[in-house]
């Protein structure tokens, strides 16, 4: 994702062709104008590697996504699985304070016996016993057994069974929690050792952006000097700076009728039923409101449409869920080197996870795993909905949702916002898309 370059140098930019035309003055092939048209390109050259730098980084940052994601699933699995041995173990009692209780009807019906019978033949009944089966056996035989007795003497026994299959159901539940954590405590160790590697290769890159902003602050300051001492360059600046602000507020122009037209129709459709039930308690957050009831809207507008409404979002590394953008994440390095964590919006899989929420399907917070979300399609078959992804040796790094003739919405980076741009068919550009409607 390569960002666009800054305004000041897009302003150079602009003016280089008008520079290079103007030949230098005779005599002075080093003069003023040699030297501004000299240190555009050089600009030019150092916000472009500026660039690339910011894309690696940022490349980093969404790996190390999935070592979260790796994390909050094994802890999710952990708390199911403690919350089914909680389960399973209170069956278990529940069922042996049956039997116990079936137990004490057996030996009051017992003692009832002693207190009323004759004590030669209890005494006979009970001589040589095992437990209360032997008991009921040797009294019916004599017949002082009635039926209801009979049955309680059986309904101990069933309880008793009971009770030892719920006792060997919980002990099972308890041995699968604690795998379950087991498994969790190694998820947890490979996300810091995934986390460290990201935030190791930031620091690298934040170094290298460091060096090269160095570089262009002192060719801005000496550019600067030049025009402070040149009128027609100080006026031509003038001139590219307003141009520039003209395109960028035409821009947000458009962004926002767009954002505003995705708004409307989501306020007023209402979507057809997904075919994935949504989470019932999906974290909290700000978002588009709920659609009022009305025609049946298509999922695949209605997604398109949840994307588009966040137009303008900035960008927050490990922010958004189903219910819109969320404050981005802490973790010690690979967001703090940007700032995200006091930053609310989205980052590119945080996108996705909202704009297809709206049809019910749930999404990891992670572009490698929704790549594997669902059919994958040749990229020559991509239509409108499909999730766009790239890769690098490391795996996935970035996904974005095609809109058709080859335009897109994405949230690309730190210190950027949710955006419509053009599809890029680079070499990092996977040759399939993830279709999930």
């Amino acid at each position: 994702m390569r960002a666009a370059v800054l305004a000041g140098v897009l302003l150079l930019a602009l003016a280089t062709p008008a520079l290079a035309q103007t030949p230098p003055p005779p005599g002075d092939p080093g003069g003023p104008a040699a030297e501004v048209g000299r240190l555009v390109g050089q600009l030019s050259t150092l916000q472009t590697r500026l660039d690339d730098l910011a894309d690696t980084a940022g490349h980093r940052r969404e790996l190390a996504n999935r070592a979260v994601a790796d994390e909050t699933a094994a802890q999710a699995r952990v708390t199911r699985a403690r919350a089914e041995a909680t389960a399973a173990r209170g069956e278990a009692d529940r069922v042996a304070g049956e039997a116990e209780a079936a137990r004490a009807q057996v030996d009051a019906w017992v003692a009832a016996q002693f207190q009323q019978a004759d004590a030669s033949s209890i005494a006979a009944a009970l001589a040589g016993t095992n437990g209360p089966n032997d008991v009921a056996e040797r009294l019916q035989l004599q017949g002082l057994v009635s039926a209801e007795q009979t049955a309680a003497l059986d309904g101990y026994e069933q309880k008793r069974v009971d009770a030892a299959n719920a006792d060997s159901r919980a002990r099972k539940a308890a041995a699968d929690a604690q795998a379950a954590a087991d498994t969790a405590r190694d998820a947890a160790d490979a996300a810091r050792d995934q986390l460290a590697a990201a935030r190791s290769a930031v620091a690298a890159q934040q170094q290298r952006i460091a060096t090269v902003t160095a570089q262009r602050t002192a060719a801005q300051a000496r550019l600067a000097t030049l025009e402070a001492s040149d009128a027609a360059l100080a006026a031509q600046r003038r001139r590219a700076e307003a141009a520039q602000a003209a395109r960028d507020r035409a821009q947000s122009a458009s962004d926002a009728a767009a954002r505003a037209a995705a708004q409307q129709r989501l306020a007023t459709a209402a979507p057809k039923p997904a075919a994935t039930t949504p989470d019932p308690d999906p974290p909290s957050g700000t978002g588009t409101p709920t659609p009022a009831p009305g025609a049946p809207a298509d999922p695949v507008e209605i997604v398109i449409d949840r994307a588009l409404s966040e137009l303008g979002t900035t960008y927050a590394w490990g922010g958004g869920d189903a219910d819109g953008p969320t404050r981005g994440i802490r973790d010690g390095g690979v967001a703090d080197a940007f700032g995200d964590f006091d930053k609310v919006g989205f980052d590119c899989s945080g996108l996705m996870i909202y704009a297809f929420a709206g049809v019910g399907k749930q999404l990891p917070h992670y572009s490698g795993y929704q790549a594997d979300a669902g059919p994958k399609v040749p990229l020559a078959e991509r239509r409108p909905g499909d999730m766009l992804f790239w890769a690098d040796g490391d795996g996935i790094h970035h996904v974005a949702l095609y809109l058709g003739d080859d335009r897109m919405v994405e949230a690309p980076q730190s210190g950027k916002v949710v955006r419509v741009t053009a599809v890029r068919f680079d070499d990092e550009i996977l040759p399939t898309v993830t279709r999930l409607l």
